[in-house]
Parts: C-alpha cells; structure tokens; sequence
C-alpha cells in the first residue's frame, strides 16, 4: 500500500492591531488652554502696538514740555524784563525807543537750551501704562494691563526763536510780551522699539505794562522779523 505524505501546516501568526492609544484630557486641556493664551498674547501685542506707540509718545511729550517750563522759569527767575527791554521817554513820558539787550537775551537763551537738552537726557525712567480697556474697549478692564518704562533722550539739537507781542490792555497802555520758541526732537527708548516725539513748545520769558504810544521803531531785537515786533493790537 502506498504511503501518503503530508506537508504540515504552516500556521501564520495572526497580526495584532495596535490598540488606540487612550487620550489624556488633562494634557489636551493644558495645551489648548496654552495655545489660546499664545494666541491672545500675539493678538494683544498687535492690537496695543499703536496705543503703547501713542501712550509713550504723549508720556513723552508731556514730560518734555514740563521740563522746558521749569528750566525757563529757573533761569528768568534771575532776570527782569528792564534787563532785557531798554525804555527812553521824553519829557512829555513818551516812549521814544525800545531797544533789546541782544547779547544778554542771546546768552539766556543759550544756557536755556543747554539746560533743557541736559535735563532731558538725564531724565529716570517715565513708566507708561497700558490697561486691557483701551485695547479691548471692555471699560471694566481698564484698571487691569502692563506697565513699561522708558527713557527720554534729545535726538537732535533744539532750534529756538524769540518772539515779541503787543497786545492793548486799556487807555495808552500796552502790554508787552516776550516768548520763546523751542522746537526739537526726543528719542523714545522702550523696550518693544525705539522711535522720536517732535516737540513743539511756546514759554513766556518776561512781560510787562507800558504806558504811552509804542514808538515805530524797535532795534536790535535779534532772530525777529520786523512785522513780529511791531505786532500792535489796536
């Protein structure tokens, strides 16, 4: 009889899928709660971005201003308007001539300048604030936001000019008023960017009343056109 031959079977081990990794929902939750706070912070930068721009240069601005006032009002403490404005009458109290000091006004003015640049850039840190209110327009945020500071320094050399004014207080009497003009630029230094605040500013020196007729003439009164001088209010 013949024999019968077999092969054995060959059995193919089953292939197990791989069970579905089980979600940690407090990690899930930590990641879309970092996410969305990325996301509100970009947003936050771009939507503040002007405002802080606006904030620092209005900071910057004013504390120029404030420091141009107090200089001048140091310096001209020192000094009257007679010490700069020289008066000749004639017999009958006419006022005959006005005539400036130039030299002493230009040497006040000087040190004015040089002053206000020192003080400027030898001014601490101003600190500007910056609430979530303005930015999001919700009022109940605005007592909530960052605060930065910045620093203040002349980016360029301030120009000045002297200005005079007449001005009719009552019966042959004139009002006299000397200004002073500064214009320049100040460096804004903070820590997102660097950027300037033009700063334009107009500062009484010195005033005074004068009793009779303003002659047509007034002379040596440097840096003015003649139509400045002799601006009279009727």
């Amino acid at each position: 009889m013949d024999k019968i031959y077999s092969r054995k079977r060959i059995r193919i081990p089953m292939i197990k899928k791989p069970k579905p990794k089980k979600r940690n929902p407090i990690k899930l939750c930590l990641n879309l709660i970092f996410l969305l706070f990325v996301v509100s912070i970009v947003s936050f930068v771009f939507a503040s971005y002007p405002i802080f721009v606006a904030s620092c240069k209005t900071a910057a601005g004013s504390k120029a201003t404030h420091i141009i006032q107090e200089e001048v009002e140091n310096r001209m403490n020192y000094y009257t308007y007679s010490d700069f404005i020289k008066i000749e009458k004639n017999e009958a109290g006419q006022v005959t001539l006005m005539q400036a000091n130039t030299v002493l006004l230009n040497q006040i003015i000087s040190k004015i300048t040089n002053d206000i640049q020192t003080r400027i850039d030898q001014t601490p840190t101003t600190m500007v604030y910056i609430n979530y209110g303005s930015v999001s327009g919700i009022s109940i945020l605005k007592n909530f936001g960052p605060k930065f500071e910045i620093e203040l320094e002349t980016a360029g050399a301030i120009t000045t000019q002297v200005k005079s004014q007449f001005e009719s207080v009552g019966i042959n009497q004139t009002l006299h008023k000397i200004y002073l003009e500064l214009n320049g630029s100040i460096g804004i230094l903070t820590p997102i960017g660097s950027f300037s605040k033009e700063v334009a500013s107009q500062v009484l020196l010195t005033e005074a009343i004068i009793v009779g007729e303003i002659p047509d003439t007034f002379y040596n009164f440097n840096g003015m056109k003649q139509d400045d001088v002799l601006n009279v209010l009727e």
